[in-house]
Parts: C-alpha cells; sequence; structure tokens
C-alpha cells in the first residue's frame, strides 16, 4: 500500500509540473482572444500559398510544427481552427445550401407560388451556403498570433 501511493504521488506531480502550450490569437481592435491548445486541428495558409491541415505542435515561441513541416507565426497568412465536427458537417452544409440556392434559382422564374418558393430557397440556401465557407476565419491583417506556455 506504502509503494502504491508513493508511485501515485510521484505521477500526479510529474503531470502537474508539465508544461501546456497554447496558440494564442488576438484580435488586434479588441481584447479578444481564442486559445488553441496544443495538438489541435487546425488549417493555415502560408505566405507562399501553401496550405497546411492538420494538428499542430508547438516547436518554440515563434514556430509551429504540422505534419512534419515548421511554419513561422510570421509567414502565417489565415489561420482556422478545424474540429472533427466541422470537417464532416462543412462540406455536407455546403451541398446543402448549393442545392437550396439552385433550387430557389430555377423557381423564382416560374412564377406565381413557384417565386414565393424559390425565394424562401434562396434566403434559406444562401447563409447554410456562406457561413461554413467564411467562419472561424482568423486572417493575420486583424489577428495576432503568439505561442504562450502555461
Amino acid at each position: 500500500m506504502k509503494y502504491l501511493f508513493i508511485f501515485f504521488f510521484f505521477a500526479f506531480s510529474v503531470f502537474s509540473f508539465a508544461q501546456s502550450n497554447v496558440l494564442v490569437i488576438q484580435k488586434n481592435n479588441s481584447n479578444r482572444t481564442i486559445e488553441i491548445k496544443e495538438n489541435k486541428r487546425i488549417k493555415v495558409e502560408t505566405t507562399d500559398g501553401e496550405k497546411l491541415y492538420g494538428r499542430f505542435t508547438v516547436i518554440d515561441s515563434s514556430s509551429i510544427l504540422i505534419k512534419e513541416k515548421i511554419v513561422l507565426l510570421e509567414d502565417v497568412v489565415t489561420m482556422k481552427r478545424k474540429s472533427l465536427f466541422g470537417t464532416i458537417a462543412n462540406p455536407v452544409f455546403i451541398v446543402y445550401g448549393s442545392v437550396m440556392v439552385i433550387a430557389g434559382i430555377t423557381t423564382v422564374g416560374t412564377g406565381g407560388l413557384g417565386s414565393l418558393a424559390g425565394a424562401i430557397l434562396l434566403v434559406g440556401g444562401l447563409p447554410v451556403l456562406i457561413i461554413p465557407l467564411v467562419s472561424n476565419l482568423h486572417p493575420v491583417n486583424d489577428w495576432n498570433y503568439s505561442i504562450k506556455t502555461e
């Protein structure tokens, strides 16, 4: 029993001193900050035009590692947090929104109740199509990127 207690005490004391790295995204004109913990999925576009998607690891205070490629924070143009749900659901919403918009466009010209139905499909389909494309996007001209160790 004594050895078991010593083992658990040592194990928990080691975990309490472990540092967790956090990627901090702060909006330029307000105090809004977003913290993304290490090993979360992100999508990054660099100044070279390269788009990287995957889980990130913090290398040091100015660079991260995504899919065995080191990315400097100063080379990031846009950064987007990507969850597993978003990865699966966003294409579904985009296709569903596209179908609603196409159906709305084709029925608006029919006249009568068809134009009303087409207008409803357009109004409902445009947000479903546009929101997944522009949500959660953090361009470098509006946001500052930094790394914080806790």
